[in-house]
């Protein structure tokens, strides 16, 4: 008894840390890949492959002594340790040297592999060493332990954001995770120590549950030894079908990392709920959940982009992740094999994991210029849930009914999926690492003459517009109005005077901004996406940067990196900055905490104007423009603006800091100071711990 409630803590206690291990790491990653929500699924593929390796290492450790385990794992450990202890100390210096290559999901996947690698990999198989020094005790109850295995990484994965990532700077957690991995280690010493005299080593079980007949018999269904292939493909469909919502909810609907951790949670549920014992019983009620969820994917996707979808896209993906994943995984539990075989079909399963995080995260975006995995994810579930009625005897009415209802949802997805005509039909498409972007155009005409509206769309966000009318071309429009972000230009002294100015854009979209640019100003324009840049430079898109007379100097790079290289090389400030990488969903948080505004203030002439484009649609940004104005008692004014369609212009709100407000211009129409009293107060994020999930609007 004392040795199951002593592997119970310890399985709890490493399945924690190791669901605590992945949010952190990719937070850790994220400033140094300009805040890209394709961070995220490349590290879900670099975890998988890691996965793989404990398991391997955990299937050739359980084949060794007891007393052989124990000494190696130990050493292992150790090793670990030290190797978390030196990444937590050199961890502030290698921010340098990362997120500078032409390959950025390369470079995130090799990040995670040695950064977190060995630490990851000891960790995984934690679980599965410790139950086979108890299998063979006789005891029975070691598979209640995989219930505790989950629970702990419930808890590890969902108490990162709001407790740890808010209040727990990021030095520190790597150097408490060197520190409870050492309380793990002990741990485990304690337990091997009070199981060496009683435990045998041979091969044992992997981390599942079962029933006890599972053990005691040769082979768990008849199906094993027919569909072994499962073992592989199953695990690869769940994983793919993860990464893709993972994507598409984040790339192309609302890019807000709050949603990593919520979908890893509902996968790791679905495990749970799988192979609960009972769930392989209700396979059919799980695979009519799992195909209502298909329809009702590819319903939301056909209807993205259109107004009012992100709720049905938002709960049509989380409802595919939770139950397609809870039928395969279920299926999976079915076709478990007899324990003589459980150690190679938990290989087959990570293998598979691997194969398909590393297809959904890597070969797909470099494949198609959408979100391609999305659509065929939802295929792939059909085709698995027609595997499964091919596979089961008997009940010849509901396999019908069923197979039915699966080519039905095969119809309906290439109709929601098939190419519709467009009242803007997309005349670019392209996707990289840091999203999908598209070019679409309406025919338009003035009074004069005629042309076409140009639109530019990174994921779900406009980033401008540009009317190809004669005598239009230079017009501000969006949210680069004078009345909006535009007022930063205008409202300036050196602008009304006709002085020459020095502009930094911190994201260029189209590159509207540069509608204002006169024959003796200096533009420096920041963009991490290459894709982004090919489009606002290519002059058969766009004209706002070919068309300039201004001195444009345009950087693939990450404007914090850059800015903190002018500021060390002593380069000239400027008069104005502007920051429009707040809109849509997604909030870089490398360049939006203090020491970024810091940064941004040096950088910044005495009568300069620091603009920032905070029109969000699902986080309110007052307060953190409160928090910004109070830390660095600037005053601050706050644009509310509305629709101006006759001139192209969309309703946002934007905030302005400048050190002397007396010398700027007249406030627009619709202008005022922000009221900081009414305003809630929220602490301003720092590198090391601050968290944006209080200004959801929920």
């Amino acid at each position: 008894m004392r040795s199951i409630r002593l592997a119970s803590l310890a399985i709890f206690f490493g399945s924690f840390l190791l669901f605590a291990v992945q949010p952190m790491l990719g937070r850790t990653l994220l400033p140094s890949f300009g805040g890209s929500a394709a961070v995220w699924t490349v590290c879900l593929a670099a975890f998988q492959t890691l996965l793989l390796a404990g398991y391997l290492y955990a299937h050739a450790m359980t084949r060794r002594p007891q007393r052989t385990q124990s000494l190696v794992h130990g050493l292992f450990l150790v090793l670990a340790i030290l190797w978390t202890v030196a990444f937590a100390w050199l961890r502030p210096s290698l921010k340098a040297y990362i997120g500078n290559s032409g390959m950025p999901s390369i470079e995130v996947l090799f990040c995670v592999l040695v950064f977190a690698g060995l630490p990851y990999v000891v960790l995984s198989s934690g679980s599965t060493l410790v139950q086979a020094w108890l299998s063979r005790s006789g005891s029975r109850e070691i598979y209640r332990l995989y219930a505790v295995s989950n629970l702990g990484s419930f808890l590890g994965l969902l108490a990162y954001p709001f407790v740890f990532e808010p209040y727990v700077p990021l030095t520190l957690q790597w150097w408490g995770l060197a520190g409870l991995m050492g309380v793990y280690a002990l741990l485990l010493k304690l337990l091997a120590s009070g199981t060496a005299a009683s435990l045998h080593a041979t091969s044992v079980p992997m981390d599942f549950v079962a029933s006890p007949e599972d053990v005691s018999s040769p082979g768990a269904t008849a199906t094993e030894t027919s569909r072994p292939w499962l073992w592989l493909a199953l695990p690869a469909l769940s994983v793919f079908l993860l990464n893709a919502v993972t994507a598409y909810l984040t790339l192309d609907v609302m890019p807000l990392p709050l949603f990593w951790v919520v979908l890893l949670g509902l996968f790791l549920l679905s495990y749970v709920v799988g192979f609960s014992g009972w769930a392989h019983r209700a396979l059919p009620v799980l695979l009519c959940l799992a195909l209502g969820c298909v329809y009702f994917a590819a319903y939301a996707y056909g209807k993205a982009g259109t107004p009012g979808t992100f709720s049905i896209n938002l709960a049509s993906g989380v409802g595919l992740c939770f139950f397609g994943c809870t039928f395969i995984h279920s299926w999976l539990y079915q076709i478990r094999p007899g324990s003589a075989r459980l150690s190679f079909y938990y290989l087959c399963n990570a293998i598979g994991g691997a194969i398909g995080g590393l297809f959904a995260s890597l070969a797909i975006p470099m494949l198609f210029k959408t979100v391609a995995e999305y659509p065929m994810a939802l295929v792939g579930i059909v085709l698995a849930g027609l595997c499964y009625l091919a596979s089961i005897e008997g009940r010849k009415l509901i396999r019908r009914v069923a197979a039915a209802v699966a080519v039905g949802a095969l119809v309906f997805i290439g109709i929601s999926a098939y190419p519709k005509s467009e009242d803007r039909p997309t005349v670019w498409r392209e996707r990289g690492f840091y999203g999908t972007v598209k070019v679409t155009e309406v025919k338009a005409k003035s009074s004069t003459s005629s042309g076409v509206v140009r639109e530019f769309i990174h994921g779900s966000t406009l980033h401008g517009i540009q009317a190809l009318i004669p005598g239009r071309e230079r017009m501000p429009t969006a949210y680069f109005t004078p009345d909006k972000m535009g007022f930063a230009m205008v409202a300036h002294p050196k602008f009304r005077a006709g002085k020459p100015m020095r502009v930094n854009l911190v994201g260029l979209g189209a590159g509207v901004m540069l509608a204002y640019g006169r024959a003796n100003d200096y533009f420096r324009c920041y963009e991490i996406s290459p894709e982004v840049l090919r489009v606002a430079e290519n002059p058969s898109l766009f004209t706002f940067v070919s068309g300039c007379p201004s001195r444009v100097e345009l950087k693939c790079q990450d404007a914090r990196k850059g800015l903190e290289q002018e500021l060390a090389a002593g380069a000239e400030p400027y008069d104005v900055i502007i920051i429009d990488a707040f809109t849509g969903d997604n909030l870089p948080y490398h360049l939006s905490t203090r020491e970024a505004f810091e940064l941004y203030f040096k950088m910044l002439k005495p009568d300069g104007i620091l603009a920032l484009n905070v029109s969000n649609w699902h986080l309110d940004l007052d307060p953190f423009v409160k928090s910004i104005g109070l830390a660095f008692q600037c005053p601050t004014v706050e644009l509310v603006s509305s629709d101006n369609l006759a001139q192209l212009s969309f309703a946002a709100k934007c905030a302005f800091f400048c050190r002397q407000p007396a010398a700027m211009g007249p406030l627009p129409l619709g202008a005022h100071l922000v009221n900081i009293q009414a305003l809630s107060d929220i602490p301003l994020p720092t590198d090391e711990k601050g968290s944006f999930i209080k200004l959801i609007r929920w």
